[in-house]
């Protein structure tokens, strides 16, 4: 388990550290809003990820749900669908506990091509090249695990990986955030979540690629999910 004082140089990590130590690695500590609330935004990152025979990397994978809801869904443990499936499936998870759980609950789950390492994509910056140059990465997915971020923040780790696929002259660029757009009597903002004005991202992404589109409609606003292709 990391140290405090490690923890203190992550702060975007630490509520999940926090959450992982007082509930075990789960999806509690996850802090999603609802099982239904993260299945529908994988319904939609799925189908705009275009995921099938290509090569991911899901970047916060935490519990590695995302790579067991495709596994489900295409039936790949009845080897039935596998076309579906991505090629293969790299989850990276900042929390070592998080990222062992992932590892186990693939396994038990019967997901092949998929593997976990742990590693801090916020603070380790070599990271998007290793994964499109060493790992063959063709598409890289953010779900959830920009909330503890600002945005400007996030746009910082976005820009990263989106100059990796881009000097490869391939790829896709996936992620979700909580949009202030939303109705804020029904959803309020609690921290330690962040929300992204969806305006202000689409603008930054445009002045990038053509090639976007932006799903804002799926929660009822609650947020907003963005993929950008490379031309």
């Amino acid at each position: 388990m990391a140290s405090n004082e490690h923890e203190s140089d992550r702060p975007y990590l630490e509520p999940y550290e926090k959450a992982t130590r007082e509930l075990g690695a789960g999806f509690e500590a996850q802090l999603w809003m609802s099982r239904d609330a993260q299945k529908k935004r994988f319904e939609v990152l799925d189908e705009l990820g275009r995921f099938s025979n290509r090569v991911i990397a899901d970047l916060g994978c935490g519990q590695g749900d995302l790579a067991i809801y495709l596994c489900e869904k295409y039936q790949l443990h009845e080897k039935r669908g596998e076309a579906g499936f991505p090629k293969s499936y790299i989850g990276i998870e900042g929390v070592q506990a998080m990222a062992d759980h992932a590892r186990t609950r693939a396994l038990d789950a019967g997901v092949h091509r998929a593997i976990f390492e742990c590693a801090d994509f916020v603070a380790d910056e070599s990271l998007p090249d290793l994964l499109v140059n060493d790992a063959g990465v063709e598409v890289f997915v953010f779900s959830g695990s920009l909330n503890t971020l600002s945005m400007s923040q996030a746009q910082s780790v976005l820009a990263r990986f989106w100059e990796a696929l881009s000097d490869a002259k391939r790829g896709t660029l996936i992620f979700n955030f909580l949009s202030n757009r939303h109705d804020a009597d029904r959803t309020p903002a609690t921290l330690p979540a962040i929300r992204f004005d969806p305006g202000v991202m689409l603008d930054w992404v445009l002045e990038r690629t053509p090639l976007v589109q932006l799903r804002h409609e799926y929660l009822k606003g609650h947020d907003a999910t963005i993929v950008m292709d490379v031309g």
